[in-house]
């Protein structure tokens, strides 16, 4: 019931929609990672977009459907090596193009950590908790040292008031960090 509640509330389409936006409801590090049944590190190595009807009525929709290696595992069953089918709504099949934003899609060969639900091949839009909070692309600096960052690209935010009213919310922090300082929380986060 908990991630029913967290998911729906995390998907609050507002009239931005048709604006090419997505209005989300603000979901901290430590509720995304306690909402999560998997919280890993790795790497697409497939990704390719397909007709799919994951919820199975009847009507198929565009999904990128990705081949994720787990290199490190921070939560869940996963052990390094694991490979995880994983679904998102949206990507392009000839000349026909789904889109939603705040939904990550996934590209091949692109390094990410990602909080993920249990139903990864039959979440309705996306496997990632919280949309594109619950995902951090990783990039390796010209030093050498790993950076994750989260895209809130076309993505407002929302929390409640004191009131229990919906307000407009501060984007959560995006800025590129060291991948080992964005692992640590989610480890310490995932060990309470």
């Amino acid at each position: 019931m908990k991630r029913t509640i967290v998911w729906s509330a995390a998907i609050l389409v507002s009239a931005a929609l048709s604006a090419g936006a997505l209005t989300l409801l603000v979901i901290s590090e430590a509720r995304i990672v306690q909402e999560s049944e998997r919280v890993v590190l790795g790497t697409v190595l497939t990704a390719q977009a397909q007709w799919l009807d994951p919820d199975g009525d009847g009507v198929q929709s565009i999904y990128t459907v990705a081949t994720f290696r787990v290199d490190q595992n921070i939560k869940g069953p996963d052990q390094p090596g694991t490979l995880l089918t994983l679904h998102a709504f949206g990507g392009t099949i000839g000349n026909r193009t789904m889109t939603a934003p705040g939904v990550p899609l996934f590209q091949k060969d692109e390094r990410l950590v990602l909080c993920l639900t249990k139903e990864i091949a039959t979440a309705k839009f996306s496997a990632v908790v919280g949309a594109v909070q619950g995902r951090w692309v990783v990039r390796t600096d010209s030093n050498g040292v790993d950076q994750a960052q989260r895209d809130f690209e076309h993505v407002s935010f929302m929390s409640f008031d004191a009131n229990g009213n919906l307000v407009a919310a501060k984007t959560p922090d995006s800025k590129e960090e060291p991948l080992a300082d964005v692992l640590a929380r989610l480890q310490a986060e995932a060990k309470k």
